[in-house]
């Protein structure tokens, strides 16, 4: 359980994106991976009817409890958990991380920022270099607090190739932004989390050799 998944609900208009995050859970469990789920415990920036893809201003919703319904239940409040006990972090698509771990999105003469549990979240994994995977939008959180513009990329002519930011140990890959078959989000994917998983190996490994040549010193 050394690997992190931030949800932002349920759904790809209000949430995460079930399909990217299910494609997720799969390749880190092929990888022997169990992912500890997490999600904030706060009301939706909005709730949109997926059959008509219309926002309903009546209807409120848990960002918390709606993550329940895509983990099967087995996700855990963002603030009740500790990121130093963690070794990497993959935040999965859909709209959710743009609007429900932020304040301001697309609202006239608003601000777009991340909610500080987030923001304080995301900036441990950045600050200590832990390897971060992203999967479409769940790029937006994390750029957003890098201060980064979001830029839609043109697809990869190979679905498998990920983008990766070497210096900050980011990786991207384009899911249902880019591609509309699974086969091809999922060999994105697949690709993302070896690539975090070869990251957080090599970190590790720099890590138990530092500290082998300061108990030698």
């Amino acid at each position: 359980m050394r690997i992190a998944v931030l949800l932002g609900g349920c759904g790809l208009y209000d949430g995460t994106d079930v399909q990217e995050a299910v494609l997720t859970f799969l390749a880190l469990e092929e990888a022997g991976e169990k992912p500890v789920l997490v999600a904030p415990d706060r009301e939706q920036e909005r709730t949109v009817d997926h059959l008509s893809a219309e926002a309903d201003p009546k209807e409120k919703r848990n960002v918390l409890r709606e993550a329940a319904r895509l983990s099967r239940g087995a996700v855990r409040a963002l603030g009740a958990v500790r990121p130093d006990d963690l070794e990497a972090l993959i935040i999965p698509g859909g709209y959710g991380p743009v609007v429900n771990f932020s304040s301001g999105f697309a609202r006239a003469g608003e601000a777009w920022r991340i909610v500080p549990e987030v923001e304080a979240f995301l900036r441990h994994f950045l600050d200590a270099g832990k390897p971060i995977g992203l999967v479409s939008l769940g790029e937006a959180p994390v750029r957003a607090v890098l201060g980064l513009e979001l830029e839609v990329a043109p697809p990869p002519a190979d679905p498998g190739r990920v983008t990766i930011d070497r210096e900050r140990r980011i990786v991207h890959t384009p899911g249902f932004s880019a591609f509309t078959r699974l086969k091809d989000v999922r060999a994105g994917i697949d690709s993302m989390v070896a690539e975090v998983i070869k990251m957080m190996e090599e970190r590790g490994g720099r890590e138990r050799t530092a500290g082998a040549s300061g108990r030698e010193a």
